[in-house]
């Protein structure tokens, strides 16, 4: 049994101070803070100043392998997202050799089941020509997603086929899009207008990194009509923007304006944008520094713990940061209810209070972030997925992980 003693708990009013104990992978009793001695032989876990929330679920990650794992492979992916406070991770198909089949599918699914410590999903890659083998059951059954390119990215995965971007949505699974900016963002909605006259019931249709203020106008319009759209933002573009961070400064879609960050932050405030996803793009500092580096930035690492601090400073409700980093990802792919209630599965991060800065003793291979040097108000003490601890001040357990395809 493990027992995490007067910490911080988000409920409906706000943070309030609990005893939680976690037994048989689940919660078990979610107290006021009681005094005396527990039972005999519980793990009894008391920070001076602890907050426990419910694990971040990523939807948006590039482990890279196989094909680019001298940048990042699915140990070093998985211990990073466990020291970030991430307890399942949704990678992307643009590697090396594109997955756009079943046997990619394969290969990349038994590499992550022998070397990666959190739960995890797969995206296939939408093609020109192979949108009719995506709707098979053997591919369906390996998925947990169909990812479209519809503008530059590493990979070369662009889908210009008018047919593969209406039929990509009589699939059930999510379709998740890179739209390139507003642009690519009309085109993937004409189609999804147009296939809703053609199937019963749509797929979620998944807007990637939002990164201007013109794209959160459109998803708002477009909202009002398709209750499946959602949209994701990354913590980059909510804390970065061109005037405030040059240094590797390429990432696809690009930073924006301080204007575009301020109206992103309203979106995630409102609920308009549902999903945290890092974009978990890890490049080796010799790349980034090179006269045309690859776009993307490492991000699983310290999101978590920067989103904590941000969410504080601008006085947004936790349950607002719960549901932005953890619930609505549980729902889109049928996770379960991961709230801290008792008889819920315990998939938990406790984060420790104090002043903290970003850098050095990354477990991410490309070992750099960003946000080097930017102070945070957390870090994290330990990482609990389906009630067991997998990460404990720097040191890992592996256990038997979950290939999630809901």
């Amino acid at each position: 049994m493990l027992v995490m003693r007067n910490v911080h708990v988000p409920l409906q009013s706000g943070w309030e101070r609990r005893d939680v104990w976690i037994e048989g992978g689940r919660y078990r009793r979610i107290t006021p803070p009681e005094h005396g001695d527990f039972i005999s032989g519980a793990r009894v876990v008391a920070p001076k100043a602890g907050f426990l929330i419910p694990a971040a679920v990523d939807p948006h990650v590039h482990v890279r392998e196989p094909g680019y794992d001298y940048k990042e492979d699915w140990e070093s992916c998985s211990k990073a997202a466990l020291k970030g406070g991430v307890c399942a991770i949704f990678d992307m198909p643009n590697n090396k050799e594109p997955v756009t089949r079943e046997r990619g599918l394969l290969e990349k699914r038994a590499i992550a089941l022998k070397k990666s410590l959190v739960d995890f999903g797969l995206y296939v890659a939408l093609t020109d020509g192979n949108v009719d083998e995506i709707k098979e059951t053997k591919i369906q059954k390996l998925i947990s997603g169909v990812k479209i390119y519809m503008a530059e990215t590493t990979g070369g995965l662009l889908v210009r086929s008018d047919r593969a971007l209406l039929q990509v949505f009589g699939q059930p699974k999510p379709v998740l899009v890179h739209t390139g900016g507003a642009e690519g963002l009309c085109r993937i909605l004409h189609f999804y207008t147009k296939a809703k006259k053609r199937v019963g019931t749509l797929p979620v249709l998944y807007i990637c990194h939002l990164s201007t203020k013109e794209e959160l106008t459109l998803v708002e319009g477009a909202k009002r009509e398709f209750l499946s759209l959602k949209a994701e933002v990354t913590p980059h573009h909510l804390l970065l923007h061109r005037k405030n961070y040059e240094e590797y400064g390429s990432v696809l879609p690009n930073l924006g304006t301080p204007e575009d960050a301020e109206c992103l932050w309203d979106g995630v405030a409102r609920g308009t944008i549902d999903f945290m996803g890092t974009d978990h793009a890890p490049h080796t500092v010799y790349e980034k520094k090179k006269k045309s580096p690859p776009a993307g930035f490492p991000g699983i690492e310290t999101a978590v713990p920067l989103l904590m601090t941000a969410f504080g400073e601008r006085k947004l409700p936790a349950s607002r940061l719960v549901r932005f980093t953890s619930q609505a990802a549980r729902e889109l792919f049928h996770l379960g209810d991961g709230s801290i209630m008792p008889k819920n599965s315990a998939s938990c991060v406790l984060f420790e209070e104090g002043e903290w800065e970003v850098g050095g003793g990354y477990e991410t291979k490309c070992r750099w972030s960003p946000f080097e040097g930017v102070k945070t108000g957390y870090r994290t003490l330990l990482t609990v997925v389906r009630g067991n601890v997998v990460y404990r001040d720097g040191k890992f357990n592996k256990r038997r992980v979950r290939f999630i395809t809901a």
